[in-house]
């Protein structure tokens, strides 16, 4: 599996559902969702098919989650 590759919002929103965030606003095309134990929001636009993997990598080091970690739970979840 490569690591640049874009990931579906579908699964996104699956993980972090999975990590326990709540989903808080809707501004323009961007999603804003308030994990557990982290600094800061994560947004990511979710009126796309996809989102880039620039993105998801920058919101993974937001929520102090391993790349490799979340490319295992895609494996057995989406």
């Amino acid at each position: 599996m490569g690591n640049d590759r874009p990931i579906r919002v579908a699964c996104w929103i699956k993980f972090l559902e999975f990590k326990n965030c709540v989903h808080n606003s809707i501004n323009a095309s961007h999603h804003k969702w308030k994990c557990p134990g982290c600094r800061q929001s994560i947004i990511f636009w979710g009126s796309k098919k996809e989102i880039p993997f620039a993105h998801i990598k920058t919101n993974l080091e937001t929520m102090n989650v391993d790349k490799e970690v979340f490319f295992d739970w895609i494996k057995e979840n989406c």
